[in-house]
């Protein structure tokens, strides 16, 4: 939907970076309920001269019950910046789990069964982990979003970004995580 005509009752809004409309005050309002939108989500009209956060107009009249989010300043990223430089932390493990492997060469079975799985294994748990509690804190502080919790167990990089993105932040974590991954292969491979 990029049709760019206008009336009083259609609006425009933005969605991951993207203006979509324009669509009837209605359907924003059913967006609103199902959580695909919130009151901080820009929404333009005719007439009006710069974009507003949803909660600010008539259609977010419904959201009066809710308290707006906490400023991003105030949300603790520690939970983050742990995630950011969590691959070099796996590097240690894996370090640590190959060293046992060649000092104990007679538990090979040992080893294959149960230690060559953690290489991969304690990587996807915790940041599983990391991004889901983090996700828990931005859900308390007014942020919630059911499609960050979805790339919080699937791709922790995107998470940050996504993350910084929803806070307006610079997204030095998501930059951090690149490079430490990088660190690690290049270690890796020395």
């Amino acid at each position: 939907m990029t049709d760019t005509t206008t009336s009083e009752d259609t609006w425009f809004y933005t969605q991951g970076g993207d203006r979509k409309g324009p669509v009837p005050a209605d359907k924003l309002r059913e967006l609103l309920a199902a959580q695909r939108i919130d009151g901080e989500t820009l929404i333009w009209r005719q007439g009006q001269s710069a974009w507003q956060p949803l909660r600010t107009t008539e259609i977010g009249a419904q959201l009066s019950d809710v308290p707006p989010p906490i400023d991003a300043s105030h949300v603790n990223d520690g939970w983050v910046w742990a995630l950011a430089f969590a691959p070099i932390v796996y590097l240690f493990v894996e370090v640590a789990i190959i060293n046992y492997r060649d000092s104990h060469p007679a538990n090979g079975t040992f080893y294959e069964a149960f230690l060559a799985p953690l290489i991969w294994l304690i990587p996807l748990v915790a940041n599983a982990t990391l991004c889901l509690v983090d996700a828990e804190q931005l859900k308390r502080a007014g942020y919630s979003s059911g499609w960050m919790t979805l790339f919080a167990l699937l791709l922790a990089p995107v998470y940050l970004f996504l993350r910084a993105q929803r806070l307006r932040q610079t997204p030095t974590y998501g930059f951090v995580w690149v490079a430490s991954f990088i660190v690690c292969i290049v270690l890796r491979v020395m």
